[in-house]
């Protein structure tokens, strides 16, 4: 693996192919969130939106994607 990039998608693989729900399924999510990046954090969106309203996994998603956003750098702030 040369790359975040390529990390995060084998853990997006083995999302898909861990059982709906399952324990393998949730440390996937939780792992794309620590690899972090642009790639991880719409993925991470994308199974947010595709998972049961309230789930486990909906919730492993919400503490994803807010450690997949620790990566990022603030902006600066403008000045006049």
């Amino acid at each position: 693996m040369d790359c975040r990039d390529d990390i995060v998608t084998t853990l997006h693989q083995i999302f898909l192919s861990a059982g709906t729900g399952s324990a393998k399924q949730i440390e996937a999510v939780r792992a794309l969130g620590r690899a972090g990046g642009p790639k991880a954090g719409a993925l991470l969106s994308l199974i947010y939106r595709d998972a049961f309203s309230g789930s486990t996994l909906q919730m492993a998603c919400i503490g994803a994607l807010g450690e997949a956003a620790r990566g990022y750098r603030q902006p600066l702030p403008a000045t006049e």
